[in-house]
């Protein structure tokens, strides 16, 4: 998501390297892990001169994401079973924007909640 807005920012319509690299991923996670969080610092410079607030969000949820991983699995190079596509597509699916009418059913929804 970080390198998919630089790219916008950038007006630079390819595919992102996390993109390109899925297949391998699903075969080597570690060892293609460590190649696309490499990838990131030119897209993290970017967005920290013109979305600072938006790359803090992302490698909040980032870190996030990678302390819920055991060293041990986090650390194999073991194919990933077509359940990761699960994941990876509800992931992209919680960074949209929500519509007004979501978020105004979201916001009474805690206020309902909270009053518990």
């Amino acid at each position: 998501m970080e390198v998919g807005l630089a790219l916008h920012l950038a007006k630079d319509p390819r595919d992102t390297n996390a993109a390109k690299l899925m297949q391998r991923f699903a075969d080597h996670p570690y060892s293609t892990w460590r190649t696309i969080e490499l990838s990131l610092a030119p897209y993290k410079t970017r967005l920290r001169t013109r979305s600072p607030g938006f790359l803090v969000n992302m490698d909040k949820l980032i870190d996030g994401i990678i302390c819920m991983f055991s060293s041990q699995d986090f650390m194999s190079e073991a194919r990933l079973s077509g359940e990761f596509l699960l994941g990876y597509h509800c992931q992209r699916q919680a960074l949209w924007p929500k519509p007004e009418s979501d978020k105004a059913e979201e916001t009474a929804e805690n206020q309902t909640n909270q009053g518990e």
